[in-house]
């Protein structure tokens, strides 16, 4: 064997070594990270700090707390005196200071980031820098609009806001027609033309108590037993579906467009008929237009916020659902949602806010976006884009004194 080749032998000997040795490397890195991670819902934070309600199911227990450990966030959750994620206030507004009540979900209430980033913070934050005003945080996670509706009732409008906002998800307007929700009781609303809205069934019964031992996590089932390959197709997936798609066809993992259609994305197929989609629109635009009329009789403004899912937002995400669902453009539409809810506010005489545009603007694609990538909810920089743009609607709209 001459030099020369002994001498390339031993330099492709040296790559191969050095492949394997990255290889091995990534393979550690990946299980490590991977066994850090928070899982899922299996932690149950919600029941440590809510408590049972007869009208609205459950609400935020007064001075309760938790800590939510998930793979992208570690964030503790405190309740002050009046039942909010919020900071301690009187139950009055300051003489001088304006107040604005935000109602709505887990978008509103936050558990994905701490306290000072969550929008109503920060919409408080950019209004204080003109004059004087408080904007409470009555967001509770997994609430539909007719819980919101509830606690304003309950609890609102003793608060005196000046303004009430309402934060909308679409996953809210079928829920305002079911009276459990993720196996938990909740009321169930009858509307009755011009008079409020009466419970159907009061009281709503106590949950069924959790399981003493949460649930462990399901070890994670790797594509060809490998964690960095398993970190890679997720990825890929999530940043490139099309590519993801083409690369299935090779055999290195299932092909997108099995998964069954979630019954709560049906409000974005663009067919009439969906007879229980139609009922759900109904009774979302009867509880909002009576939350508006209860608003006004208070002496306040009312407003609706549209907050877009993330396929509304990212057209990467979009795509990713398509190719998920199986989903045909021509019948499922992303924009439908925030178009009726617009004819809807506009029917009843009351400004909505749609948030898609400055989330829109914040994304970033590949390098980061508003919204966490396997979470789903908003990251810091969604809570400060949808901020900002809250605090220019409420100025602009003179919802707010000028000068605000």
């Amino acid at each position: 064997m001459t030099a020369a080749r002994r001498e390339w032998l031993l330099r492709l000997a040296l790559l191969s070594i050095s492949l394997l040795f990255c290889a091995a490397v990534l393979e550690i890195a990946a299980r490590v990270l991977d066994a850090r991670r928070g899982g899922g819902k299996e932690g149950f934070e919600p029941v440590q700090y809510t408590m049972h309600d007869e009208r609205l199911g459950w609400r935020l227990a007064p001075g309760t707390s938790a800590t939510y450990r998930r793979r992208e966030y570690t964030v503790r959750v405190e309740v002050n005196a009046l039942g909010m994620r919020d900071p301690e206030r009187p139950a009055l507004p300051p003489a001088g200071s304006r107040r604005v009540l935000a109602l709505g979900d887990s978008f509103l209430e936050g558990y994905t980031v701490p306290l000072e980033q969550t929008v109503t913070r920060r919409t408080e934050a950019e209004l204080g820098r003109t004059c004087p005003t408080e904007v409470l945080n009555g967001g509770v996670a997994a609430y539909s609009t007719d819980q919101e509706y509830l606690w304003y009732l309950d609890r609102g409008r003793a608060l005196r806001p000046d303004v009430v906002l309402v934060f909308l998800y679409y996953n809210d307007i079928l829920a305002n027609t079911i009276d459990r929700y993720w196996g938990s009781p909740k009321p169930l609303l009858e509307l009755r033309g011009d008079e409020p809205p009466a419970i159907a069934n009061f009281p709503v019964a106590r949950p069924a108590p959790p399981d003493p031992q949460p649930a462990t996590p399901e070890p994670p089932q790797y594509l060809r037993g490998s964690a960095a390959f398993d970190w890679f197709a997720n990825r890929l997936m999530r940043g490139a579906p099309r590519a993801f798609q083409a690369l299935s066809r090779l055999g290195l993992w299932e092909p997108l467009g099995d998964d069954g259609i979630d019954a709560q994305l049906l409000v974005y197929k663009a067919r009439r008929g969906q007879r229980e989609v139609e009922a759900a629109w109904r009774q979302t635009a009867g509880i909002l237009g009576a939350l508006a009329r209860q608003v006004a009789a208070d002496g306040a403004r009312f407003a609706l916020v549209y907050v877009p899912s993330r396929m509304e937002v990212s057209d990467r995400d979009w795509e990713l659902t398509r190719l998920r669902f199986a989903l045909n453009e021509r019948v499922w539409d992303r924009g439908l949602v925030a178009r009726r809810l617009s004819a809807i506010a506009a029917a009843d005489g009351y400004p909505l806010l749609d948030l898609t545009a400055a989330l829109r603007a914040a994304d970033r694609g590949v390098m980061g976006g508003p919204y966490f990538r396997f979470d789903g909810h908003w990251n810091e920089t969604g809570h400060a884009a949808a901020a900002a743009a809250t605090a220019a609607f409420l100025r602009e709209r003179g919802l707010l004194p000028a000068g605000c």
